[in-house]
């Protein structure tokens, strides 16, 4: 395979536009607008003022979007200050680390204009492949922390909401191509178009392809988004939405030590298991419609739903290579009522429905005979597990905001979250059936959590803003860890607790001429754990057994030193213990980063005019490698991971207002880094991160 190899010349010093100023705008001529107020949407489904709330959530905006040009989210959602996104392999999935240690669970609530990407039942760490990011985007948001009142499992450590772009006022007709090294190539297109004074479409559609920079990470994915809007009458529109996608992956796995320091290209799977050509394979689509009526003294809005996805794939980490094949069907209802008593007095009341049915099924591909402990032959055709999990939810909540003082608000809310598990098993056995399997006869479980939320925000001048809040939120067990058990289970499995988090956290935002300035100081405490635990008979189970405390600081600045330059700064620093655990106690998490920083400086020269360069330096600090926090004891040194930094270099020049180029170095200094790394099962697990990589673009609009 032959890399398409060139040098971008657009490529200069710069940075970025807000690194999280989630409205910030740039003018037509690249310099920064002066007036550097935030507008929000997610944490309240309507625009609000970012002072005027008492929480933190920040955005990326449409131009800051256009300058990284990512290929995928984290290039641009890992310069908001708290968060990294990593993306696994090269290809789309991703791990997530906001607030939390670098981890594939569930603490985080994926969005799409505002309806979850997923269900909560059957989460799946990369839903942001299922987004719209390579069609259609027009904003990013992160709202850090447990989520408001509208936000149920999974809103513990963050909420982040993919945006798309509205129909336009003039017909507009786009088409972007982008290429890089490793064969990498995009395609996307759409059209904006209003059918008369009151409707309007936009239809958007992208095809991504890549050989990736590993041995069989290649992936190809297809993209489409369609949004009609519809203006019923001045104060009432109808958004409806549809969004298919078509993602073919190849699947590699993490490096050893001698992989890692001579091999990094390695898929880090055997020649048997490559034989097999381990494919991940994912659908999706997704239809939503949202009914917004806006008077003056009351807001409604109602989201129905309906979502489909399916996700199979070899699971290559199991010396048999079984199959997983799933297939996962919801229908939905969003639906809210905000009424204004007085000036700055108003009262949220909404409902969220939700039933899926998903269908999960293990089997064995291939006839095969492992060797070494645990040796085992497997039969082609056997199954492991085969069920269907029908999922009901039903979650009602207030949040009512009062004003106290003149500049002082208080914000209250609560929200009732109940769910239903029904389990129905296909394969007609029970019990142990082998291969340390247990098999489970059909069962019922329920689940109740009542989050409360608190807030206060104090405007110390029209600007700025200080806030304190309280918010309490959970997570539930998903179908797979309940009923998807081995020999090492209790086939009793009990049914456990929601896992719960209580955050607090003190603000403060400053919008002032040329620079904002934000600062969070958080402290979560997430109890009742879900963790294995064991009975006399040394099975396992699940109970809910731990105590974890996470707490940290977060500060952003975007500073507009003059019309040609602009630097944004995001930092924060962490620290994620376990205070309550049998093993762990007072140990720190492991692939907990002491600090993330992103630094954007951006370069926008007075004699180019639409000319525009930034250069980024992402810098990720020191983790243990194990929860044990171990020493090796052949090196006498901690277990630790060193972190990494590394720069990036982009560029984009507007030659006219139809035509644009656009290019990218990521990596610029070809650093040899790992992404990440953990210790277990008595050996190193590495995840090595991307050589320099080039990209370069052109967009025609008409």
């Amino acid at each position: 395979m032959q890399p398409y190899v060139f040098t971008p010349s657009l490529l200069a010093l710069l940075i970025a536009n807000t690194c999280y100023a989630s409205s910030a705008e740039t003018l037509p001529d690249g310099s920064a607008k002066s007036d550097l107020e935030r507008i929000t949407v997610t944490a309240t489904r309507k625009e609000a003022l970012d002072t005027d709330l008492a929480m933190s959530v920040h955005g990326i905006s449409e131009e800051e979007l256009q300058m990284d040009n990512g290929q995928h989210v984290a290039e641009s959602l890992n310069s908001i200050s708290g968060v990294l996104i990593d993306q696994l392999s090269g290809g789309q999935g991703h791990k997530t680390s906001i607030r939390m240690p670098m981890n594939t669970s569930g603490y985080y609530l994926f969005l799409q204009d505002n309806v979850p990407l997923q269900s909560a039942a059957f989460f799946n760490h990369n839903a942001l492949w299922w987004s719209s990011f390579n069609s259609n985007v027009g904003r990013m948001e992160v709202l850090k922390g447990a989520g408001t009142a509208l936000y149920g499992s999974g809103a513990v450590a963050a909420t982040v909401n993919i945006l798309t772009k509205p129909v336009v006022e003039q017909t507009e007709t786009a088409m972007d191509v982008v290429l890089g090294q490793e064969q990498y190539g995009k395609v996307q297109i759409s059209h904006s178009n209003k059918l008369s004074n009151t409707q309007g479409i936009r239809a958007s559609a992208s095809y991504v392809t890549n050989e990736g920079w590993r041995d069989h990470t290649a992936s190809q994915r297809a993209e489409i988004n369609l949004r009609h809007e519809y203006e019923l009458t001045a104060n009432e529109r109808l958004i409806t939405s549809f969004t298919a996608s078509d993602l073919e992956q190849e699947m590699a796995a993490s490096l050893n030590d001698d992989q890692i320091e001579n091999d990094r290209t390695n898929s880090g799977l055997s020649e048997e298991v490559l034989a097999s050509d381990p494919l991940r394979k994912t659908q999706y689509m997704r239809l939503t419609t949202q009914w917004d009526q806006m008077n003056e003294d009351s807001y409604y809005s109602v989201i129905p739903y309906l979502r489909h996805r399916t996700n199979d794939y070899t699971a290559t980490w199991n010396k048999n290579m079984p199959r997983v094949q799933s297939t996962v069907n919801t229908v939905g209802l969003l639906a809210l009522a905000n009424f204004v008593h007085t000036a700055d007095n108003e009262t949220t009341v909404g409902v969220d429905f939700e039933y899926t049915e998903g269908d999960q099924l293990s089997y064995q591909p291939l006839d095969f005979t492992t060797t070494g402990w645990g040796a085992d032959t497997f039969v082609k055709g056997e199954k492991f597990y085969d069920d269907t999990t029908s999922y009901t939810s039903i979650s009602p909540y207030l949040q009512h905001k009062r004003t106290l003082t003149k500049n002082l608000d208080l914000t209250l809310g609560v929200r009732y979250d109940y769910a239903k598990y029904e389990f129905t098993n296909h394969l007609g056995v029970y019990g142990d059936i082998g291969h340390g399997k247990i098999s489970l006869e059909d069962r019922d479980d329920d689940f109740s959590h009542l989050s409360p939320k608190a807030s206060l925000n104090y405007h110390l001048s029209e600007n700025t803003s200080t806030y304190f809040r309280y918010a309490n939120s959970f997570r539930l067990p998903t179908a797979g860890s309940l009923y998807h058990l081995t020999t090492k289970d209790s086939e009793v499995a009990e049914p456990v607790d929601p896992e719960t988090s209580d955050t607090y956290e003190i603000g403060y935002k400053g919008n002032f001429d040329n620079i904002t300035f934000d600062a969070a100081l958080y402290f979560m405490d997430v109890d009742d754990g879900i963790v294995h635990a064991y009975n006399d008979q040394g099975q396992r189970y699940l109970t809910n057994a731990t105590r974890v405390l996470h707490k940290g600081i977060e500060l952003s600045t975007l500073w507009v030193i003059n019309d040609e330059l602009n630097l944004s700064v995001a930092y924060s620093k962490s620290k994620h213990e376990f205070d309550e655990h049998d093993d762990y106690s007072g140990n720190e998490m492991r692939m907990a980063p002491d600090y993330i920083a992103n630094v954007r400086l951006r370069y926008l020269p007075s004699y180019l005019e639409g000319f525009s360069s930034q250069v980024e330096l992402q810098s990720v600090g020191e983790y243990w490698m194990d929860d044990a926090n171990s020493t090796d004891p052949d090196t006498g040194l901690e277990r630790k991971d060193d972190g990494y930094s590394i720069v990036n270099l982009k560029a984009r020049y507007q030659l006219n207002s139809q035509l644009s180029f656009n290019a990218r170095i990521l990596n610029l200094t070809d650093k040899v880094y790992a992404q990440g790394g953990e210790y277990r099962y008595g050996k190193n697990s590495w995840s090595p991160g991307a050589p320099r990589t080039a990209y370069m673009g052109m967009s025609y609009q008409w």
